[in-house]
């Protein structure tokens, strides 16, 4: 019998990276990628306001999405802060968007330097969020290393029950991407 996931869709929440808004940088083909090779769903939402991030995380946890136990965050972001344009985020604003209902589910910040952020108030986030796991970055990345590392990540989760299977196996493939992307992790 082959593993049980431990996530078998992902809710994407991706923000603008450019002010050009002909720019064409996206998380798409990540995600095109990942169901193409995995059995991974992927559902990916545009999030330009605050509104519309709260909207979405009460969309990815509502009943009809308790397969997607993932929420991926792609958005800049500093130490313990997400940015749509020029609005900071901040975990305590994600904290209570979440209030409590991410159980069992893995938040994942694609953003730069996110998990900065520290041992002590990640692990608070994550608790009061009720997720199974926080993942991202301590340091800023960059797109093209970041992508083959999620690969490897998402496809972990969708593969691999227990939660520290997912590290072992990047660690195994990717670890010096795993090291030079700042790669931190809170379960």
């Amino acid at each position: 019998m082959p593993p049980q996931p431990i996530a078998t869709g992902l809710f994407a929440f991706e923000g603008n990276w450019e002010s050009d808004l002909s720019d064409r940088a996206s998380i798409t083909t990540l995600l095109q990628t990942l169901q193409e090779w995995t059995d991974m769903k992927c559902i990916r939402r545009d999030i330009g306001t605050e509104g519309e991030l709260e909207y979405y995380i009460n969309r990815w946890l509502d009943d009809e999405h308790a397969s997607y136990q993932v929420g991926y965050f792609g958005f800049h972001g500093t130490a313990g802060n997400l940015w749509l344009d020029d609005r900071r985020v901040r975990l305590n604003d994600l904290e209570e968007m979440i209030d409590g209902r991410a159980s069992g589910r893995v938040i994942h910040f694609s953003s730069c330097s996110v998990m900065r952020a520290g041992p002590d108030r990640l692990d608070k986030f994550r608790k009061r969020a009720g997720a199974r796991a926080v993942t991202g970055y301590r340091k800023d990345v960059y797109s093209i290393e970041a992508f083959a590392f999620e690969l490897l990540l998402l496809q972990a989760l969708s593969t691999y029950r227990r939660i520290s299977a997912p590290d072992n196996y990047v660690w195994t493939h990717a670890g010096g991407l795993y090291e030079s992307l700042g790669f931190d992790y809170r379960y």
